[in-house]
């Protein structure tokens, strides 16, 4: 079965759901960066809304993003994208 991750790039506007690597091909739960990248150019990694309203960088390892507590959940995820130079 599909795991499907909601992602946006800006809260305030319409998630979609990005496939992560399922275990019926061997897959580990994790959404690859690439993924990520496909549907958002430039995409560095994902960030999220905690309990307590702070934002929460999601892991990423080997291209891989890991799911926070082993899942994803409802949790809508936020798109990093690199700050420009200072």
């Amino acid at each position: 079965m599909t795991t499907f991750v909601r992602v946006t790039d800006d809260e305030n506007e319409e998630a979609i759901e990005i496939p992560t690597e399922d275990d019926a091909f061997e897959g580990d739960g994790t959404l690859l960066l690439s993924t990520l990248v496909a549907q958002f150019p430039g995409a560095c990694g994902l960030k999220y809304r905690s309990e307590t309203g702070v934002l929460r960088g999601v892991r990423l390892a080997n291209g891989n993003l890991h799911p926070p507590s082993g899942v994803w959940g409802t949790t809508t995820y936020i798109v990093n994208f690199p700050k420009g130079e200072l």
